[in-house]
């Protein structure tokens, strides 16, 4: 289930590599930070501010992101497979050494080449107006025990180490307590908003 949170938020990205001459290069590095309030989760912690390093792979047709451990509490660091040829997204959560594959959710992850156009043009302190936090629940499901079948860059990405699928949770219900102490929480950003992945399991 996804569901929405209103903030307002600052989105300033900076082109390691990728632009040669004014050309599109095939792998571009950003190194992006967006500052966010979540007055649902954190009402009296002001504003919050997330850092991740973008690479796309515009020829290859992917994404691959990292989240160095966030400035604030009940967030994990991460990397992120988005595979567009596939049409799976893979979360390595690093604080627990396990990866997640789920199909891609289009809806809200932007194509490499529309990806790399959104960071490429912005500039530090960009203002993104009534913008939205999106929470997407999901469910661990089953293990993968063939992990050639989810494609050489998510293969590399989890390779020796746990994977299981995951399910988006269908209806939309408040996480209680007893629930919450078995997700984890990773926020991440390949868009205009910040998504927040909250992964379950099954209680």
């Amino acid at each position: 289930m996804i569901h929405s949170r209103l903030y307002v938020g600052h989105l300033h990205c900076v082109l390691h590599a990728g632009v040669a001459l004014g050309i599109l290069l095939p792998q571009s590095v950003f190194h992006c930070g967006v500052l966010f309030e979540d007055s649902f989760y954190s009402p009296f912690k002001g504003q919050l501010e997330l850092h991740e390093d973008v690479k796309i792979y515009i020829e290859e047709n992917y994404e691959q992101i990292n989240i160095p451990v966030p400035q604030f509490g009940g967030s994990d660091p991460a990397d992120i497979i988005h595979d567009f040829q596939r049409g799976l997204t893979a979360y390595h959560d690093i604080a627990l050494d396990k990866c997640y594959v789920i199909e891609l959710n289009t809806t809200i992850v932007m194509p490499p080449r529309n990806l790399w156009e959104l960071l490429a043009n912005m500039k530090k302190g960009t203002y993104l107006p009534q913008t939205y936090i999106i929470q997407e629940e999901m469910i661990v499901t089953e293990h993968v025990n063939d992990m050639e079948q989810l494609g050489s860059f998510i293969y590399r990405l989890c390779s020796g180490k746990e994977t299981y699928r995951l399910k988006r949770r269908t209806a939309r219900r408040r996480i209680n307590r007893r629930e919450a102490g078995n997700c984890n929480h990773i926020h991440h950003f390949e868009n205009t908003f910040v998504v927040e992945t909250v992964i379950c399991k099954k209680s």
